[in-house]
């Protein structure tokens, strides 16, 4: 709080941007955590996390007040006009102290607890374990054994296993690791189900003009004949080769094909960090300009080269993904850039994401970021800024690529995906805010000694905590990865993704992340999503709302001396008998057709006494009137009053109908049905009263 030189100041105008330039008048509150704009009606509020802020910006005094900026890492921005200069200074002062992070010791993971977060510290870390990822994939075997790197004496940026061909001896490996840069030496990430084409990864080798390593050599090869007596070995450099030569030039390089044998060398032309850097600088540049026209939108994005460099990494990707099937002559590949950790990672979890179907659910997703990023040394710390001390010239949004990458794979195939792009949105805010423990570190070895585990939350806890928000409505897994996965949760199959999903055509800017805080711009795609989300939610209510009644109808029967035959006759003059739902004479328990066998059973108690009172309170259980699926520009919510628009994702109350934003709206049991169901607070607050004073 010493930081916090004036914590309220009144008066303030929010600029709206993409309305016009829309005049705003509230109240601007500072706290050590959070930045919050709240206007005079209390239906706009403005919530910018401290963690979030990239830098803040003051311009020249204008006749209306000082203007202050506010640039986000999530790609907010945030323009206020303060009436008096002197607060617009203090403000300026207080929130350029608040972000700044001299150490990794200073991020807010090692002080806060992340906001509406239940869990505890120690639950999430052991979400992933990487030699059960490895069993899943049938490892080890004859051909692949794995290699303890436990005291990282092999190579410090490594995980403590990896997995290396069983023929390749010990000298081999050493030797080969001498070889490479920063003793990265080619290990294996993926397998086949097939268990003979393999995806390793590496670092360049020190070759340079005239160096050579026998053991490297040898190392390669075996890596072919581990593989089966397949075709050659491909060697994929994600670099342009006149980078390669540069590095070549100072005692790096490439493999050179007349002295490693039997394999086949190809560049990808994928550019370095400092030109993904400046790429996204000129897009967002543009991007972010309301008052842009059409002609230089276009002509600037295309100058940005962003979308080509994601089409670069996508196309290299599928190259890989789709040359180790069998059909496609069943490759193995080792891939590499300079280093093993920026292009490295990008292309090979890409390609795996296109191969493997366990890697598009919502567990797998979270398991491959483990494995390809976090334990094969992503250096998230320095590519993402997260402290003062790190070089600019590290920083470059390689991670960001990655979640674009996939963002424009899953727009393309959302029936492929178990998660939606919300959970993209969430892993780019996790990765730069330093507000979770997961994303610190540049290896294994870095977050062991910081003793993220013991210190920090995990982001692995937020996800499993909120994975309602998280799921994909449209997800329909492959019958093979399906059927594989009634005797097991995490099958080895393969599902290759279609080759249009390289076409240039479909590729085009993320407005949902690069626009995201402009909520006068609609999320289309993901509300869309969200309304069918809604909508099976809704069903599923009505539904159980079905099997309540049907079983009270029943009861009544009993009362009535009618027998169930009877009033099954009657029932089926309302509707098609054939198609609607049934109950046997000697089933307790309600029986609906659903699309999710998980789902399709509901459990309704049988009441001890039926009571008009007790009819009267299960007719309100659902709601059955006309519900508007979205909301309007000005709707608000009922619980808090908050504009709709500006909060996401919304969704209906299923005892009142009403649209609730996510923060007053929650699922529960407490309703007749007993099946867990969203309602907002008020209802909740009811329901439970009457099961209490059943009770």
């Amino acid at each position: 709080m010493d930081h916090i030189k004036l914590p309220k100041v009144d008066n303030v105008t929010f600029i709206d941007r993409f309305n016009g330039y829309a005049w705003i008048q509230g109240v601007l509150r500072i706290t050590v955590t959070h930045t919050f704009f709240i206007d005079d009606s209390k239906r706009h509020e403005i919530w910018i996390q401290t963690c979030l802020i990239d830098r803040v910006e003051r311009l020249p005094l204008t006749a209306y007040g000082a203007p202050l900026i506010i640039r986000g890492k999530d790609f907010r921005v945030a323009c206020f006009l303060i009436r008096h200069d002197r607060d617009c200074q203090k403000v300026y002062d207080t929130l350029t102290r608040l972000a700044q992070v001299p150490s990794i010791q200073y991020l807010p993971c090692f002080r806060d607890r992340p906001l509406g977060l239940l869990a505890e510290r120690c639950q999430g870390w052991d979400f992933f374990d990487l030699r059960s990822d490895f069993e899943r994939m049938g490892l080890p075997n004859n051909s692949w054994v794995a290699l303890d790197n436990s005291s990282y004496q092999i190579c410090d940026t490594y995980p403590g296993l990896l997995f290396v061909p069983e023929i390749a001896d010990r000298t081999t490996l050493l030797g080969s690791a001498n070889f490479r840069s920063r003793r990265r030496l080619p290990v294996l990430t993926w397998i086949h189900p097939n268990g003979k084409a393999v995806l390793c990864r590496s670092s360049q080798p020190l070759s340079g003009l005239t160096s050579k390593s026998v053991d490297d050599q040898l190392m390669l090869r075996c890596i072919r004949c581990a593989s089966g007596d397949g075709p050659l070995l491909y060697v994929v450099d994600t670099r342009p080769p006149l980078n390669a030569l540069t590095n070549r030039a100072q005692g790096k390089g490439y493999e050179d094909v007349n002295v490693y044998k039997d394999i086949i060398l190809r560049f990808l032309q994928i550019p370095n960090i400092h030109a993904v850097r400046g790429s996204l600088e000129k897009l967002l540049k543009v991007y972010q300009d309301p008052k842009v026209s059409l002609k230089d939108l276009n002509s600037a994005v295309d100058k940005s080269s962003w979308l080509r460099y994601l089409r670069l990494i996508v196309e290299a990707a599928y190259f890989i993904a789709s040359r180790m099937e069998p059909e496609a002559g069943g490759y193995s590949f080792l891939v590499h850039c300079s280093d093993g950790w920026d292009r490295t990672a990008q292309v090979c979890s890409l390609a795996q994401l296109m191969i493997d179907p366990y890697y598009r659910t919502f567990n797998g997703f979270q398991a491959l970021i483990e494995k390809d990023w976090l334990y094969f040394g992503h250096k998230f710390t320095d590519r993402c800024g997260l402290v003062d001390s790190v070089d600019p010239r590290e920083v470059s949004p390689i991670f960001v690529q990655f979640l674009d990458c996939t963002h424009h794979l899953l727009e393309l195939l959302p029936e492929a995906f178990e998660f939606n792009s919300r959970m993209l949105l969430e892993l780019h805010d996790h990765s730069r805010s330093g507000l979770y423990g997961t994303f610190i570190g540049c290896s294994e070895r870095e977050r062991m000694q910081l003793g993220l585990s013991q210190k920090t939350y995990s982001s692995w806890a937020y996800f499993a905590e909120n994975r309602h928000l998280f799921i994909n409505p449209l997800y329909k897994p492959p019958v093979a990865f399906a059927q594989a996965r009634k005797t097991t949760n995490r099958p080895h199959v393969t599902a290759l993704l279609p080759a249009f999903v390289t076409s240039p055509h479909l590729f085009g800017p993320w407005a949902d992340l690069f626009l995201r805080r402009e909520w006068r711009i609609p999320s289309v795609s993901q509300r869309t999503v969200e309304v069918v989300d809604d909508l099976k939610t809704q069903t599923k209510a009505l539904s159980a709302y079905s099997c309540l009644l049907r079983k009270r109808v029943l009861e009544l029967s009993k009362l009535l001396g009618k027998s169930q035959a009877e009033i099954r006759d009657l029932l089926s003059l309302n509707g098609n008998r054939e198609e609607a739902p049934y109950m046997d004479d000697d089933d307790d328990y309600a029986v609906v057709n659903d699309s999710d066998s998980s789902q399709s059973t509901f459990k309704t108690p049988v009441s001890d006494s039926l009571t008009m009172e007790g009819i009267s309170k299960d007719l309100s259980v659902v709601n059955t009137r006309d519900v508007n699926l979205v909301a309007g520009a000005m709707s608000t919510c009922p619980g808090c009053s908050v504009l709709l628009a500006s909060q996401t994702p919304y969704a209906h109350c299923v005892r009142c109908g009403q649209l609730v934003c996510s923060s007053c709206l929650s699922p529960t049991d407490a309703n007749p049905t007993g099946v867990m169901l969203p309602f907002c607070k008020t209802c909740q607050r009811q329901t439970t009263a009457v099961k209490q004073n059943n009770l």
